[in-house]
């Protein structure tokens, strides 16, 4: 989709709450590696207590050793456990906030029993493998499970929910469930868990697994969760409440969320070869704004369906969380997201901002949702190209300039404002790093969030955003339902591209913080001739040349394989601009990027100018 296009997403809304037309031209099923729900499965049941906000639950898991080799003990996540006490790895890391909300405490999973072939396994277990922290749970087995073999856990388990906080939590009748049940790590093909602390700034990992969730909550409630419901869709009346079912094959977490005031919107989007029911609920007196979220997920839908394959799941639920539950917006779960944003959206006012969680929480169920990179590894692989999808899906519903906010009464370019935040200030480490290498939610959220998609939207912008939505979208095809890591995303660079891009560009950068900078000396008259010298430091992207003056405008191509520009040009040019387009983003000071004459007053004009470029967005007059 072109910068800059723009749609009557409204329109969009009304026909697909109609059912009467396909928003796209039908995909190829994605690849499908295995019959995953045959591995691995989930059968969950759950008791909420709103009064103590506590659910009693129980856990049927099966899973399959698909390693290379056999294995003597599994480990599982109980991730509440973070909000036991401020010792926690998490609390420690975290600074005991996230996103501005403040831990209160309260939290925590006890798992009552865990048996297989009825041997009790609880009494050789490890919980506490990092001092302070039981988020990790090591599970000595009696004997050895062979590549292959299959097995079938039984648990029991209570899990307290904390005051909502980090993604999971109670807020009066609210109650967002999330890491609520012992959950096994990822056993790796060779045979390693990938087990972790819950970090303070990482978050889940998991096999695909086929899910079933049973919620019995009060009478008068309302329940959405992972999957689609099951009849009867009302729920079934038993002795203490009522019943909800949910099942969905192919995801890798389940989550529930229940209150008993929640108001309901519902939408069918058709296209792509799928029919997706899509349910939002949200807290009374927020159904204007509840609209607005509706109509972006209709359109991310399309959008992201045309370019990363299509949604694979019947339902998808989008959750909007009442006043004072800040702690559970702007969080992604399988077939389900927490969005966020003020209870009213004003129709027309010249910002993206309020779109921009709901765009991004979608982003997710493609990243890291279908394609389940291991985030407290390579968070870049989730947050980074989740948030570059998130710019481009907010330029194709309010174009370049009004995808990210109004100053003054000038529409600022949505990914003028991540390269400001990204490379400006202190310096942090390259976005391919661990949780563990970020010392701050704040240097976490410059790296790997926008810097990452600085670099992306360098290269779309650079070298064509359809090719690269053709190597973006062929990642996210071929790694459907896969766990990858950056030598995936760059094998499909290079097969759009060439070897070139991953060695040259994406790697330099996202491993080891290249940038790319221009150094424009001032320009020298020699007679009827005008001198142009400027230099390139970093990495090859080639930029655009424009020289300007009294004969007018001439454009020029500066190749990526030169690091210097020299020219000599016939006649009277006052000033040269470097990039006036704004497509090359790695740099961190345009300042240096346009000249004049030396000791001429368009030195200094050209230099103001340029930096009004680099903070709107605009481009060069």
């Amino acid at each position: 989709m072109p910068s800059g296009a723009r749609r009557s997403v409204s329109f969009g809304v009304l026909i697909a709450w109609l059912g009467v037309t396909s928003l796209g031209a039908a995909d190829p099923p994605p690849p499908n590696p295995r019959p995953l729900q045959e591995g691995h499965a989930y059968i969950l049941t759950a008791r909420l207590d709103p009064a103590t906000h506590t659910v009693e639950g129980t856990a049927t898991i099966t899973w399959r050793n698909e390693s290379r080799v056999a294995v003597r003990e599994l480990w599982l996540h109980r991730y509440l456990e973070a909000f036991r006490h401020a010792r926690t790895v998490f609390m420690r890391e975290s600074g005991e906030q996230l996103r501005g909300v403040r831990f209160r405490g309260g939290g925590g999973l006890d798992v009552h029993a865990l048996t297989w072939e009825d041997v009790d396994l609880l009494a050789g277990v490890d919980d506490d493998p990092e001092a302070d922290d039981r988020t990790q749970l090591r599970v000595p087995l009696p004997r050895e499970v062979a590549p292959g073999e299959q097995l079938t856990l039984e648990a029991r388990f209570t899990a307290h929910l904390p005051p909502v906080f980090a993604r999971s939590g109670y807020h009066g009748d609210f109650h967002c469930v999330a890491q609520w049940f012992p959950k096994l790590a990822r056993l790796e093909p060779d045979g390693t868990w990938a087990t972790f602390p819950y970090h303070g700034h990482g978050e889940f990992y998991a096999d695909f697994a086929r899910y079933e969730l049973d919620v019995i909550v009060p009478s008068g409630w309302t329940v959405v969760a992972t999957g689609a419901r099951q009849l009867p869709r009302e729920g079934e009346p038993t002795a203490d409440g009522v019943r909800h079912r949910f099942a969905q094959d192919h995801v890798h977490d389940a989550v529930f969320v229940a209150a008993p005031w929640f108001q309901r919107l519902s939408a069918r989007f058709e296209g792509h070869g799928r029919t997706v029911e899509v349910e939002l609920v949200h807290p009374p007196g927020f159904g204007h704004a509840a609209a607005r979220h509706l109509e972006v997920t209709l359109a991310g839908l399309a959008h992201f369906a045309e370019h990363f394959g299509p949604y694979p799941y019947d339902q998808l639920t989008v959750v909007v969380p009442p006043a004072g539950a800040d702690g559970a917006a702007g969080m992604e779960y399988p077939t389900l997201f927490v969005t966020a944003g003020p209870w009213l959206h004003v129709p027309g006012l010249p910002m993206a901002l309020l779109d921009e969680v709901t765009a991004h929480e979608l982003a997710h169920q493609w990243f890291q949702g279908l394609v389940a990179t291991h985030e407290v590894r390579w968070p870049m692989l989730d947050e980074g190209i989740t948030e570059w999808a998130t710019g481009d899906l907010l330029e194709r519903l309010h174009g370049r300039r009004r995808s990210g906010v109004s100053l003054l009464g000038v529409d600022v370019d949505g990914f003028e404002i991540r390269r400001a935040l990204a490379l400006r200030g202190r310096p942090t480490p390259p976005p391919a790093r661990p949780v563990t290498a970020f010392k701050s939610g704040y240097a976490y959220g410059r790296s790997v969030y926008f810097r990452t998609s600085v670099i992306l939207e360098t290269v779309a912008r650079t070298w064509g955003r359809a090719r690269f939505r053709r190597a973006l979208g062929r990642y996210a095809r071929t790694q459907r339902f896969r766990h990858p890591t950056p030598d995936d995303l760059f094998a499909a660079f290079d097969a759009e591209y060439g070897p070139w891009m991953s060695r040259e560009i994406l790697r330099p950068a996202l491993f080891e913080g290249a940038l790319s900078e221009i150094f424009v000396a001032p320009l020298e008259r020699d007679g009827g001739h005008t001198r142009v010298v400027a230099e390139r430091r970093g990495l090859p992207i080639p930029r655009r040349v424009e020289l300007r003056g009294p004969s007018g405008r001439r454009g020029l191509e500066w190749p990526g394989d030169a690091p210097r520009l020299e020219l000599r040009e016939e006649g009277e040019w006052t000033s040269v601009w470097v990039d006036p387009d704004g497509h090359a983003l790695l740099d961190a000071d345009r300042r240096d990027d346009a000249r004049g004459a030396r000791d001429g007053w368009d030195t200094w004009v050209a230099r103001a100018l340029t930096v009004a470029q680099a903070l709107l967005g605009a481009v060069g007059p």
